[in-house]
């Protein structure tokens, strides 16, 4: 168990916003709100890494912030993320 940040990917759609990480294969979300888009980044980025932890797989290195590639009217952000601190809100 870690602590984590990677870059995620934000893009306005017709209402709200959905989220990617490019690092995480299969990891996405979305949101009504640009900041319920962040919370739900931070969840399913733990919920990811934490069963990939769980499973004893590699975990990627996260890319260079500064070279994703996006388009102009997309939001890049880190979002952090500690999986030992996930695993003691959801165990229980």
């Amino acid at each position: 168990m870690a602590k984590y940040a990677y870059p995620a990917i934000f893009k306005a759609e017709k209402s709200g916003y959905s989220v990617s990480f490019p690092d995480i294969s299969g990891c996405f979300t979305q949101g009504d709100t640009l900041e319920e888009a962040k919370d739900n980044a931070k969840d399913a980025l733990c919920l990811m890494l934490y069963d990939m932890e769980e499973k004893g797989e590699a975990i990627p290195e996260a890319s260079n912030f500064e070279k994703i590639k996006a388009s102009e009217r997309d939001i890049v952000s880190l979002i952090n993320c500690d999986t030992l601190e996930y695993k003691e809100i959801f165990d229980k």
